[in-house]
């Protein structure tokens, strides 16, 4: 099972989709709760969804799931999950690796927000397109930490990898909790 904390409070309803290894979310503060407008569009009514941007990620190589991976972090999640697929599929990384590399975030503003390893790496590169990299929050909080992604990296036969962040909040766990025979 993979597991990220982007379900507002730890364990989310407590309910698991049998069979499917996947929490449910009680994720309802990304609704205007105090709307009273009937037009708003975020408006907590019946058969609604909440504004969000979760995205647990499955990928198939071969027809068959080659990662499962997922972050929390509010806006930066989406870019989170992108980077770290970038970096294992596209770029190669183990992926261990792919989840410790520095990251990025634009989210349509004038600056893209970005780790200060990131912006070691990469500001000078970047300026000339147009980039302004600016430091992501208070260096001394996990504001300058962008996400906190666990994966799981399904390998030759039943074999799996899991990993968590190495050092982000703190870094993460990854575990087998009940190993195959």
């Amino acid at each position: 099972m993979e597991y990220t904390l982007t379900i507002e409070q730890t364990g989310g309803s407590g309910i698991v989709v049998p069979g499917r290894g996947f929490l449910l979310n009680n994720e309802l503060t990304d609704f205007s709760y105090t709307s009273t407008n009937p037009e708003d569009p975020n408006r907590i009514e019946p058969g609604k969804r909440p504004r969000s941007s979760m995205s647990p990620t499955i990928i198939l190589k071969d027809e068959k799931p080659f990662l499962a991976l997922g972050s929390p972090g509010g806006s930066t999640i989406i870019t989170t999950v992108l980077q770290t697929i970038l970096n294992r599929v596209d770029l190669g990384m183990g992926i261990l690796d792919s989840l410790a590399a520095p990251r990025a975030s634009q989210r349509n503003t004038a600056n893209v927000t970005a780790e200060p390893d990131f912006i070691k790496a990469y500001g000078d590169a970047l300026a000339p397109y147009g980039h302004k990299l600016v430091p992501a929050g208070d260096a001394f909080t996990s504001a300058a930490e962008i996400g906190a992604a666990t994966a799981i990296e399904f390998g030759p036969g039943k074999s799996m990898t899991a990993v968590a962040e190495p050092l982000r909040r703190g870094g993460g766990s990854a575990m087998v909790v009940k190993p195959s025979p």
